[in-house]
């Protein structure tokens, strides 16, 4: 996994994103609306793994624990169609679906199959989950939250500096638009997908919808950068407070996921994330009613995959991340895990 690369400035334009639609619309009066949940990040959030691998921690093998029996039904991968799905990739790809197996990157998996389980058991109503996630980007950087603002100005400077070795045309106004675009861009890719309902999925019968909940899981490349680290909490603080007051919820369910990938015993950038990167979220978290972190780094069991920086390629652990999220996400809805972190 790289550690750093810089978005395309095409992605989106300096007019900032303004006016998102109120969470909630009229809706028949007898009907209940649509869940929306927005499950943003890296390439973590996207999920990086190979369904069948032949090896213990592939899907395959999740499905023959109790935990996750029901990811088949009669010997056949489940779909859900009271779970629907939607992702726009890097390369504005589109990807609409019912749940089911292979909805990650390069058709594996990612945390969204068994969070979206979780809540599709815990709701009657319909529920929709919107991806907003690409491979490389940091919250000190792409994701960056307004009220953060841009780093001070000798950084800036630096980082500046770097860019243009690789990009000699780069304009400093140009490079300060890369901060935050991908923010910018979660609420722009929520807006279409919520305006545009029954076009992205025809059996939407008009019955409104409500923004329900927010589940992130991130953090690799800030742990790539001592600066990004050093201000990953202020940054995921100022995240929640914004992207709450941006959807028009100032009490929007708030999920963490922590950047556990590597287990217990990983070096490197992995093992760093475990001593700055995941002490950051779980710390941002508390500071807030109806978010919670949950630690996940016990939930490397199996490397069947070289890559250390995806969960060693295990969709196992991303069914893990997923369920332990869903549930997190379940206790705040329920009211019993609003004020603190787990």
């Amino acid at each position: 996994m790289t550690c750093f690369r810089f978005p395309s400035l095409l992605l989106l334009s300096t007019v900032a994103i303004i006016a998102l639609l109120p969470p909630t619309l009229a809706w028949a009066e007898d009907a209940k609306p649509v869940k929306v949940f927005i499950l943003a990040g890296q390439s973590n959030m996207q999920g990086h793994s190979p369904i069948s691998m032949g090896k213990d921690g592939d899907l395959d093998y999740a499905a023959e624990q109790e935990q996750f029996a029901y990811l088949k039904q009669d010997g056949q991968w489940a779909e859900r169609d009271d779970v629907w799905y939607y992702h726009k990739d890097g390369k504005d790809v589109v990807t609409r679906s019912n749940l089911k197996p292979g909805l990650g990157a390069n058709a594996g998996v990612g945390p969204e199959l068994a969070f979206g389980h979780v809540m599709g058991d815990y709701y009657d109503e319909q529920v929709l989950l919107i991806k907003c996630a690409w491979g490389g980007q940091a919250i000190g950087m792409t994701f960056r939250p307004p009220s953060s603002g841009l780093p001070e100005d000798a950084t800036l400077q630096a980082m500046f500096e770097g860019a243009k070795k690789k990009n000699p045309d780069l304009t400093m106004d140009e490079f300060e638009q890369i901060f935050g675009m991908r923010y910018r861009q979660v609420l722009a890719q929520v807006k279409d997908v919520l305006e545009n309902l029954k076009e992205n999925f025809p059996a939407y019968e008009d019955q409104g919808y409500e923004i329900a909940g927010f589940f992130w899981h991130q953090g690799w490349n800030d742990g790539c950068n001592r600066e990004f680290t050093l201000e990953y909490e202020k940054n995921m603080t100022n995240f929640i407070r914004d992207m709450r007051k941006d959807l028009g919820n100032v009490d929007l369910p708030f999920v963490i996921a922590t950047s556990g990938m590597g287990g217990p015993d990983a070096t490197g950038v992995a093992g760093g994330l475990g001593k700055n990167i995941e002490p950051a979220q779980m710390a941002a978290a508390a500071k807030y009613d109806h978010c919670v972190g949950v630690p996940t780094r016990h939930f490397q069991r199996h490397q069947p995959g070289r890559q250390k920086s995806h969960w060693y390629n295990s969709a196992e652990s991303y069914c893990l991340v997923g369920d332990a999220a869903g549930k997190a996400m379940v206790e705040i809805l329920k009211g019993g895990a609003s004020d603190a972190s787990q």
